[in-house]
C-alpha cells in the first residue's frame, strides 16, 4: 500500500538518528515511510538497515543532494525531511503534515528561532540566519524567519515542480527558494531546537562561507526569475541618491544665487539616469522572461 507520508533523513554517522526513527513512527504512525540517505561506513550503514527504514547510499556530496535523492525515491503524497542530529523537535513534522493536509500550505518550514535551548546555536549563526531570512522575506515576499532550518514538509505536487533541478549548496533553503519562485504558499511552525548531543556538525566546515553561499543563491535566483525586483530596486536607490544630491545643489543655488557645484550636479544627473536605465533594463528582462515562460507553457 502506498504510504501517505514519507520522511527523508540525510545522515553521516549520526547516533541520534536511531531515536529519531522511533520518534517519527510514534508521531506519524507505523505506516510512515522513512528513508535514510547515508554517506557513512559499512558498519554504520548496516546498523541503519536494522531500523526497518529504507536506506539509500549517497555517492555524491551535500545535504541538498541527499534530500533530493531521498525525495525522488519516496512514495508518499506528503514529503518531509528532518536533520538526523537530534537538534530539531520532530513534533514539527506532525504540525507541518497537518497544515499541508488541510490545504493551508504548500511548504512548511520549522522555525527554531523562538525556541532555542541554551547553548544550541552560536550568536553569529543566529545573526547570520536572521539576515538571510530577512533577505528571503524581502525578495520572495514569504513570511519566513528561519530559512536555514533542517525541517520541512511539502506536498508532492510542489516537489514535482522542482525535482528535475540540480540542487545547489544552500541546504533546505534550496527547496524554499525554488518553491517560492514558483509561487508556493510557504508557512512556518515553531519548533524546539536542542543542543547537539553527539559529535560535531558535518554540514560544513565554515558556517560563514555556507551563509555566503546561501545569500548568493537567494539573490541570484530572484535576479534570474524576477530581474525587475533586483534591477528595479537598485534603480530606485540610484534615483533617490541622485535626487537627494540634485536637491542639495538646487537649494545652494537658490540661497546663494551662484552655481558652484558642477561636479555634484553631474553626479546627481548621472545617478538619476543610471537608476532610470537600471529600472528599464529590469522591466525589459522581466517581460522577456514572461514571454519565454508563456512559450514554454
Amino acid at each position: 500500500m502506498r504510504p501517505e507520508i514519507s520522511v527523508v533523513i540525510p545522515t553521516i554517522e549520526e547516533e541520534s538518528v536511531f531515536k529519531l526513527v522511533k520518534d517519527i513512527r510514534r508521531l506519524l504512525g507505523n505506516g510512515v515511510e522513512i528513508i535514510i540517505v547515508d554517506k557513512s561506513g559499512e558498519a554504520y550503514f548496516n546498523r541503519l538497515k536494522r531500523t526497518g527504514a529504507k536506506v539509500i547510499r549517497q555517492k555524491d556530496r551535500g545535504v541538498e543532494n541527499a534530500i533530493m535523492l531521498g525525495l525522488k525515491a519516496a512514495k508518499g503524497g506528503i514529503l518531509a525531511s528532518i536533520d538526523a542530529d537530534g537538534t530539531h523537535d520532530p513534533r514539527g513534522l506532525k504540525e507541518g503534515v497537518d497544515l499541508v493536509k488541510a490545504g493551508n500550505a504548500d511548504l512548511v518550514l520549522g522555525n527554531r528561532m523562538g525556541h532555542l535551548e541554551r547553548g544550541s546555536m552560536s550568536w553569529y549563526i543566529i545573526v547570520g540566519n536572521s539576515i538571510l531570512s530577512w533577505l528571503f522575506r524581502t525578495l520572495y515576499n514569504a513570511n519566513v524567519h528561519d530559512v536555514l532550518t533542517g525541517l520541512f514538509v511539502t506536498r508532492r505536487s510542489s516537489f514535482d515542480e522542482i525535482r528535475s533541478i540540480e540542487p545547489y549548496r544552500a541546504g533546505i533553503a534550496f527547496f524554499a527558494i525554488e518553491m517560492a519562485r514558483r509561487g508556493a504558499d510557504i508557512r512556518e511552525v515553531d519548533i524546539n531546537y536542542y543542543v547537539r548531543r553527539h559529535g560535531e556538525s558535518k554540514l560544513t566546515r565554515s558556517k560563514f562561507i555556507y551563509g555566503i553561499n546561501v545569500a548568493s543563491h537567494i539573490i541570484r535566483q530572484i535576479r534570474d526569475y524576477s530581474p525587475l525586483a533586483i534591477f528595479g530596486g537598485l534603480g530606485i536607490i540610484a534615483i533617490v541618491i541622485g535626487l537627494a544630491l540634485g536637491t542639495n545643489v538646487l537649494w545652494n543655488f537658490w540661497t546663494s544665487g551662484r552655481f558652484t557645484e558642477t561636479g555634484r550636479a553631474l553626479i546627481a544627473f548621472f545617478m538619476v539616469m543610471l537608476g532610470f536605465l537600471l529600472w528599464v533594463a529590469g522591466l525589459i528582462l522581466d517581460l522577456l522572461l514572461e514571454i519565454e515562460r508563456k512559450i514554454g507553457r
